[in-house]
């Protein structure tokens, strides 16, 4: 008797954790879109389009509470889909089920890629900092013969933090020269006192002509969604993030600009901006509908095999660029920061695999 107790009592305990993550998970999302919509000023959904959205979700064992996600998608790009995943959705609801984030904690660390993925393309590492301790060439090192791997670099390096990044955060490019980065003068030693620990330095890509036209100062690169489902990986949606000019990264959230690939690899004609711009060519007067991606089969390819590696996630949102010999490098993969956004130019997300994933969704509540 006492043993079943115990039982319902740690089920009950853990559904409530699991009801409180959701409920904040939900609130975090609708402030993040309700500051959208005000800034933007962007106009209230019809009627008939909110009855179709939310007659859409509750027809698949959701409760759409709000239409604010819609209400923005259909803002940015002038087109109203009733199938638009909500962020509040998908981060509670589908990522939280399908992704098992709790249950692979390790596999976040985009340190760890190195070791996952060793047979892929990627940028040379410099220094690893893995829960503080340092690695250099695969070989646990002190602080010291980190700082001086990373001055003598002669060419361009990138800093990023390997947990819980996302949107670009803390991702800078910078040189080193007398043991001073270009980054606000710091030192190298008061820069690795900056990120503290759980960081990587890469030497910085040099990505393909093509993708560099499109803006020079940033790695450009392809966010790709992809499903994995015992028949095959799937590709959800795939797109190019182009950074602004002047910008070092290509985030959408911070400036960039987004624009849908098909599966040929061909850019789509229209890109849209985080400001809400739909636009047709580059500053520069490229267009990008006259643009394809350099052996995008091997993109595809590449994905599809990566993917199979981490099965623990059902859903991942992958980062590739291009080298300077326009073949596809491996940059990091996305689990929890997937960048729903990607339905701006691709539009809603799950395609014909809407009512499967929507229904594993459901599952875990």
């Amino acid at each position: 008797m006492y043993h079943k107790l115990k039982q319902l009592v740690t089920k009950r305990i853990l559904k409530l954790q699991s009801d409180f993550q959701v409920f904040n998970l939900k609130m975090n999302t609708r402030k993040q879109v309700r500051e959208s919509l005000k800034k933007r000023k962007i106009p209230k959904l019809k009627q008939d389009q909110i009855k179709a959205a939310k007659a859409y979700y509750e027809a698949r064992g959701y409760k759409l509470r709000n239409t604010y996600w819609h209400r923005y998608y259909t803002g940015v790009t002038g087109v109203f889909h009733e199938d638009y995943v909500p962020l509040d959705i998908f981060r509670p609801y589908i990522g939280y089920k399908l992704n098992e984030k709790q249950q692979w904690p390790a596999l976040l660390d985009k340190n760890l890629t190195y070791n996952l993925f060793k047979e892929f393309n990627q940028p040379v590492r410099v220094v690893q900092n893995i829960n503080g301790f340092y690695y250099f060439e695969d070989k646990l090192v002190s602080e010291s013969i980190a700082l001086e791997a990373c001055n003598a670099a002669d060419k361009p390096l990138i800093i990023k933090p390997t947990l819980e990044s996302g949107k670009g955060k803390m991702v800078e490019i910078f040189e080193i020269n007398n043991n001073q980065t270009t980054l606000d003068g710091l030192s190298t030693l008061e820069l690795f006192k900056l990120y503290k620990k759980n960081f990587i330095v890469q030497e910085f890509v040099e990505q393909s002509k093509i993708l560099k036209s499109l803006n020079p100062s940033s790695l450009n690169t392809l966010r790709i969604m992809t499903y994995l489902r015992e028949d095959d990986v799937h590709i959800l949606s795939s797109a190019v993030r182009i950074g602004e000019p002047g910008s070092k990264t290509d985030n959408f959230s911070g400036g960039g600009i987004f624009c849908g690939v098909n599966e040929s690899g061909k850019l789509k004609a229209k890109a849209h901006t985080k400001s809400g711009d739909i636009i047709e060519k580059t500053v520069s007067g490229i267009f990008f509908g006259e643009q394809k991606i350099p052996n995008y089969d091997l993109v595809v390819k590449m994905v599809k095999s990566l993917h199979v590696k981490v099965p623990y996630f059902r859903i991942v949102s992958w980062d590739i660029g291009i080298d300077s010999d326009d073949l596809p490098i491996f940059i990091e993969y996305n689990t929890y920061y997937q960048g729903v956004e990607i339905q701006i130019p691709n539009g809603p997300l799950f395609g014909e695999f809407a009512d499967e994933i929507l229904a594993l969704g459901r599952q875990s509540h």
